[in-house]
């Protein structure tokens, strides 16, 4: 995010493959039905970008080593996003950490590029995720929460608090197994939340890891993925969405921030 790039890396390996620039600050990535890749760009304003490419708060496509600007108006600074099961662009916009007031969630149909607040009133929205069946939307919350909508394909309607979680949390993802996983940057390590809501083993970092985003990769989807902000690291461990929930052992990494 600080140097306006995004790394394409090598699952195996843990090399860069490509690196794109995107400018500003690009925060969460997704990829949609058709194997588009979706940057939410911040614009910078989190903080201050070395990146030369100047480019407003929006949202950007990646094709080959450039990245093209949706321009859409009227945002404040995405922070993550999630392709629905409508085929839009979910995306939280919680503005800058330094803003005052609430931030929104967004649903962006790039065909029509219509743009439809779903969701308002939440105190920093951060990460984002639809349930395996599409019909529950996740988000994270500076009040240290994960919030739980209903998705009927038409409306979305709030369904409240899931769970309380020990530190802010950023990224989320589910695994096979329905849990879903919460990056907790100021704790160390990453929340594991039962379909119930209840919490189970936290998966811990050594201190000043600061775990922001995750994501499952790998042919059973059990590989867990975790970017490290303090050393600009890329973490993947192992068996996760499968095997024990305390495990803590990062196999790869990759330098730069």
């Amino acid at each position: 995010m600080s140097r306006g790039n995004v790394l394409e890396l090598d699952l195996h390996t843990g090399e860069i493959v490509r690196r794109i620039e995107t400018g500003g600050g690009p925060n969460g990535l997704a990829e949609d039905e058709d194997g588009q890749v979706w940057v939410a760009q911040n614009g910078g304003s989190v903080r201050p970008s070395k990146s030369a490419r100047p480019v407003a708060p929006d949202l950007q496509t990646l094709h080959g080593d450039t990245a093209e600007d949706a321009a859409v108006p009227g945002l404040r600074a995405p922070n993550d996003l999630v392709c629905g099961p409508d085929g839009r662009i979910w995306f939280t916009d919680p503005g800058s950490p330094h803003e005052e007031g609430p931030g929104l969630v967004y649903a962006y149909h790039d065909r029509s590029t219509r743009l439809e607040p779903v969701a308002g009133g939440i105190d920093f929205p951060n990460g984002l995720a639809f349930d395996l069946d599409g019909t529950q939307l996740f988000a994270a919350t500076r009040e240290r929460r994960v919030l739980r909508y209903t998705w009927d394909g038409q409306e979305l309607r709030p369904g409240g608090v899931l769970a309380d979680v020990p530190g802010g949390p950023d990224g989320l993802a589910f695994d096979t197994a329905q849990r879903l996983y919460a990056a907790l940057p100021e704790a160390d390590q990453v929340a594991v939340i039962h379909p119930d809501g209840t919490l189970g083993a936290p998966i811990r970092f050594p201190r000043g890891t600061f775990p922001t985003n995750l994501c499952f990769a790998g042919p059973e989807r059990d590989t867990l993925v975790v970017t490290a902000a303090r050393g600009g690291r890329v973490l993947a461990l192992d068996g996760v969405g499968t095997g024990p929930q305390t495990l803590v052992v990062a196999r790869r990494r990759t330098g730069g921030g």
